[in-house]
């Protein structure tokens, strides 16, 4: 998981397109990016750490405990 704290400067094109671009990079890794706007950050971060929260209990939902991996007998 990838966080992302957008400023002002995302909501430029070309910024937009980067930041895009690296988004998708960091899909290809299964990376999953969380963004959230700097005015969410500094005015509501109870939401923003909910959310956080939200998807990490729902990931690890869907994902093998690596610990428990080859321990079949």
């Amino acid at each position: 998981m990838g966080i992302e704290i957008d400023g002002y400067s995302h909501e430029f094109l070309e910024v937009h397109q980067k930041d895009v671009k690296k988004e998708k990079q960091l899909n290809k890794f299964g990376i999953t990016v969380l963004r959230f706007r700097d005015e969410q950050v500094l005015k509501d971060m109870e939401n923003v750490l909910r959310t956080i929260e939200f998807y990490i209990i729902e990931f690890e939902k869907h994902t093998p405990n690596p610990s428990q991996e080859g321990t079949k007998r």
